[in-house]
């Protein structure tokens, strides 16, 4: 096995879609290398987006990422007719959901209809992973299931949004604040 004995710096992005790069040259000191340039090992942590990256012999890869995005009650009722994005394209990736949970701040009054919570890449035929707990009387977290495609279907999409919505029409009633958390890693197109 061989192993280099150095340290190896741990570089951050704070800029939304910054993946790391491979360099023209195994020297960083000659002149050639770009701020997003990483060595085989080292890590690259985009804080904007909170994914952490490498590279291998094959290149860079995406170790994962995470996100989580409160939803008021007032947008919960709309989110057949208005998805919301949680997790911005990336070029050239497509967005794989790892695992996910829904939290249900529940206030008063249950949502009533249309309650299969769902994230799905924008213009995918079916949701990566599917919720169906928007009814809960109770603070609730709930862990989302994995959807799965018929062979038809399109499910994951390069360079598309990951995006909350609800299955089919906007739910009724409810008045409860709702917090989705997602762990993905971006796939190369």
């Amino acid at each position: 096995m061989a192993t280099q004995d150095s340290r190896i710096k741990i570089k951050r992005s704070t800029i939304t879609a910054t993946v790391p790069t491979v360099p023209s040259s195994n020297d960083h000191t000659d002149g050639t290398w770009i701020a997003t340039d990483i060595y085989k090992g080292e890590l690259f942590f985009n804080q904007a987006d909170g994914v952490l990256w490498s590279r291998d012999d094959s290149g860079v890869v995406c170790l994962g990422g995470s996100a989580s995005l409160t939803i008021a009650s007032a947008d919960v009722l709309t989110l057949n007719s208005t998805p919301i994005t949680i997790v911005g394209a990336v070029a050239g990736y497509a967005i794989e959901v790892v695992s996910a949970s829904v939290k249900i701040d529940f206030n008063t009054t249950p949502y009533a209809t249309n309650l299969n919570l769902q994230l799905i890449n924008a213009g995918a035929d079916v949701e990566q992973y599917l919720a169906g707990t928007l009814d809960a009387t109770v603070l609730q977290t709930a862990v989302f299931e994995q959807g799965t495609p018929s062979a038809g279907q399109t499910q994951i999409i390069a360079n598309t949004d990951l995006q909350v919505s609800v299955r089919s029409g906007n739910p009724t009633a409810g008045d409860s604040d709702i917090t989705v958390y997602v762990h993905y890693r971006l796939i190369p197109a």
